[in-house]
């Protein structure tokens, strides 16, 4: 009798989001046109190692948003098909415990005080839940409440309009706005209206107050700066113009090299656009219209106005991804002192999850003693208590 093959474990399966070992990093644009003098060459100008270093800046930033953006998008599905369906468990156990409420508000055997108290509880929900567009607590809330719905947003956007024209210090002008706008809506329309009008006149008078010192005698500081700027722009124009002409896809007869040139030339374009020197730089040496070895050879006024552009796009840079780790944090509700990182997103995920199953949890056993007689009149005793303490806190 032969003896069996032993079986073999399962292999596990792979973590999507487990954190992984950094790899070794390709060659970037920035390695590439990295300026090396080489054993025995001439030492590097105090230029020319700033242009390495805002280099080495540009592709660390870059990395950086593009780990952010990658982040994102692989927790964003994650967060949704986990989170989602106990939100609408939530939003249905609230729709129960409404219709409860409905029903025990209805019998005889409360006091006045606790009447009011579930009667309270009772609109609270039905307008919550009509906010996410359940119609028929809309109406429920609407029978049960002492001011309807349109009413309670009727007396908001007088509020809110009050304080508007408080900021604006003038009347909204509310003809302009759309009739079939709902009132609270017509009125934040108006006041931004109004705001954005008063900042276009409060940046006019910026400017005409600019004009005006413009026409008196530029500082030396002032004159350095508008040459460096020029001579910036200068040698971006340049650039493009030389990838431009190499790259010129309809002299190519070809159809294999006009279609590499076309997306050549479409990527130079965007780099232009947005003044993108690196990308412009890199193009060139993709197309063997340059090397490290030139820009080794240029001039110093031309490395320092290619220094000024590369600075301009380390900071936009660095704008960029201080607004994608903001919105992130947002998105995925992390606090502010917490890192964006895929440990934290599945640690803020496990816990997001954790809380609302102990929330539905809760409201399962709410809904149990609101339907008890004895443990109703406990229940929005105990409402009341905690109403009372949120407002003291």
């Amino acid at each position: 009798m032969k003896n069996p093959k032993p079986k073999s474990k399962p292999k596990p399966k792979p973590d999507l989001f487990a954190e992984a070992a950094p790899a070794a990093a390709a060659p970037t644009a920035g390695t590439a046109l990295r300026l090396d003098g080489g054993k025995g060459g001439p030492r590097l100008s105090a230029g020319q190692q700033r242009f390495n270093r805002l280099l080495a800046k540009i592709g660390k930033l870059e990395g950086q948003v593009t780990e952010i953006k990658t982040l994102a998008d692989a927790f964003r599905p994650l967060y949704q098909s986990t989170l989602e369906p106990l939100r609408g468990e939530h939003r249905a156990l609230m729709r129960r415990m409404a219709l409860c409420l409905d029903e025990r508000l209805q019998r005889k055997g409360l006091s006045p005080a606790q009447k009011r108290d579930g009667l309270e509880i009772l609109c609270d929900l039905c307008e919550t839940l009509a906010e996410w567009g359940d119609e028929a607590m809309a109406a429920l809330h609407d029978q049960r409440s002492a001011r309807t719905l349109r009413e309670k947003e009727q007396e908001q956007a007088a509020m809110m309009r009050s304080m508007m024209e408080g900021v604006l210090g003038r009347p909204l002008d509310m003809d302009a706005q759309d009739d079939s706008l709902e009132p609270l809506e017509a009125v934040l329309r108006a006041g931004h209206e109004g705001l954005h009008e008063a900042m276009q006149a409060d940046e006019a008078k910026r400017e005409a107050a600019q004009a005006r010192r413009k026409k008196k005698t530029p500082t030396p500081a002032q004159v350095k700066a508008g040459q460096e700027q020029e001579d910036a722009e200068t040698v971006l124009r340049q650039v493009y113009r030389q990838l431009a002409s190499a790259l010129h896809p309809d002299r190519e007869r070809d159809p294999a090299e006009h279609q590499r040139k076309t997306a050549l030339m479409s990527e130079a374009n965007a780099a232009y656009a947005k003044q993108d020197l690196m990308a412009l730089l890199h193009l060139q040496l993709r197309i063997a219209q340059a090397d490290a070895q030139d820009l080794l050879q240029q001039p110093e006024e031309r490395i320092a106005a290619m220094n000024r552009l590369l600075k301009q796009q380390a900071t936009e840079l660095e704008h960029e991804l201080l607004a994608r780790q903001h919105h992130l944090m947002e998105e995925f509700d992390l606090a502010f002192q917490q890192k964006p990182t895929a440990t934290t997103l599945r640690r803020q995920l496990e816990l997001q999850a954790k809380d609302l199953k102990e929330e539905l949890a809760f409201m399962e056993a709410d809904i149990a003693q609101v339907q008890d007689d004895a443990g109703f009149k406990r229940w929005l005793k105990m409402q009341a208590k905690m109403s009372r303490g949120n407002d003291y806190f």
